[in-house]
């Protein structure tokens, strides 16, 4: 007998939320219906009868006062909130027809989220090289603790140029459909 709840542990990068979509509509497909996520990357899943539902991903920097308005704005096209990630809010939608479902009907929208996201990564960026000039990252001595640290900021930091680089290539991408 198969569970009535899964957690699944996914990583997408930032430009990827298409793929993410895919991922979760094809899950829906096998019964499986996101229900909740978690913090880094980890979706939770109920089982249910198979679906085609249409899974959107949008990004918003939340501002609580306008939160209410911005769900009522999705729930007034039919969509529903299943939940949120960091700035990703994850909503569905039930296909009818063989045409799916968008929140944004255009590349300009699409590329206005895309900028929003690519602000907040660089913002992060320059958080982290801050940290490194910092007088107590200078203070840092040569002994294996301090080295494993080293390399962990290099990793964070060569994830952040990564996800930029993506970023930026997703809305160049997006412009090239705008100018057809």
């Amino acid at each position: 007998m198969e569970p009535s709840t899964q957690w699944k542990f996914r990583w997408f990068w930032p430009w990827q939320d298409d793929r993410e979509e895919a991922w979760l509509g094809e899950l829906s497909r096998k019964g499986w219906y996101l229900s909740g996520l978690r913090f880094p990357d980890l979706y939770r899943f109920v089982k249910g009868d198979p679906k085609k539902f249409v899974y959107r991903l949008d990004y918003q920097v939340s501002r609580m006062k306008d939160r209410e308005a911005y769900l009522q704005l999705f729930r007034d096209a039919g969509w529903e909130h299943v939940g949120k990630m960091g700035s990703w809010e994850y909503f569905r939608k039930e296909q009818i027809d063989d045409a799916e479902p968008e929140i944004f009907t255009d590349p300009e929208s699409k590329i206005r989220k895309y900028r929003q996201v690519l602000g907040n990564l660089v913002l992060l960026l320059a958080i982290v090289l801050l940290l490194c000039v910092s007088p107590a990252a200078s203070r840092v001595n040569s002994d294996l603790g301090s080295r494993l640290l080293l390399y962990l900021i290099l990793a964070l930091i060569a994830a952040f140029v990564a996800a930029i680089s993506g970023v930026l290539h997703r809305i160049k991408q997006l412009q090239k459909l705008a100018q057809k």
